[in-house]
């Protein structure tokens, strides 16, 4: 009996042993596991985080582009800007010699062998005492009836080029003084200098928003928009020499 009872002891205490390894080994599985969890877990959220990243690069990629594609624009627009004031500026300097009669009703020159020949003999020498003007070609031109002059509005202008360019000057200055009142074959008419739509609407805007408080402003002794290029104001202020000027400013 008591080598039974050795026996017996040895292989409990070899159980106990082997019981005690199991759970070292166990405790390590477990460690071992919690481990691979933790880096399970590690691995979604570095993937989570390389997602995120890469929907801010797409971001980021599709804003670089959009500032490309503006700043490409702007430099376009910056560049159809300058060739459309290069082709205003050709127009403007092609009308140099030009003025424009409005107002002149249909037919009024049927009596003369031309356009030209009434011109130089009925209006401006007669009409308006101006000697040696020549005209090198004139024509009506079609115009918007509500762009027409609103004191002959189915008459169509006349376009007038001239041969000395200093003979504008002459006419712009005596229509000034001698059309006002001052009918011309059964027709009040205008005479304007010939420049481009641009040009004339800036003047118009300065006339609109600008001329009338220009002059009611204090210390100024009066205010005028000449014919020139660019559209502009001149004004003189009382206590100051020679004449300022006003430009609409353009962003």
């Amino acid at each position: 009996m008591p080598d039974t009872e050795a026996k017996l002891d040895a292989v409990l205490a070899k159980m106990d042993e082997l019981l005690a390894a199991k759970d070292e080994q166990e405790s390590k599985l477990n460690a071992i596991l919690m481990k691979l969890e933790s880096l399970e877990k590690s691995q979604k959220k570095t993937a989570q985080d390389v997602d995120e990243l890469k929907d801010s690069y797409k971001l980021l990629d599709h804003g670089v582009t959009e500032v490309k594609s503006a700043l490409a624009e702007k430099a376009n627009r910056k560049e159809i800007d300058a060739l459309n004031k290069k082709i205003e500026d050709l127009e403007n300097r092609s009308k140099r010699n030009n003025v424009v009669i409005w107002g002149l009703k249909e037919g009024a020159e049927k009596d003369c062998s031309s356009v030209e020949e009434f011109l130089e003999e009925e209006l401006f020498s007669k009409h308006m005492g101006l000697d040696n003007i020549e005209v090198m070609r004139a024509h009506r031109t079609k115009i918007n009836q509500a762009a027409a002059s609103a004191t002959a509005p189915q008459s169509r202008p006349i376009h007038v080029y001239l041969l000395r360019y200093p003979d504008k000057g002459r006419i712009l200055k005596a229509a000034a003084n001698t059309l006002k009142d001052n009918p011309f074959c059964d027709s009040q008419i205008f005479i304007s200098d010939d420049v481009s739509k641009s040009v004339r609407s800036e003047r118009a805007k300065l006339r609109k928003d600008h001329l009338k408080q220009l002059k009611e402003r204090e210390g100024v002794q009066f205010a005028f928009i000449p014919w020139s290029v660019p559209a502009q104001i001149l004004y003189k202020e009382i206590d100051s020499e020679g004449l300022k000027s006003f430009k609409i400013r353009h962003k």
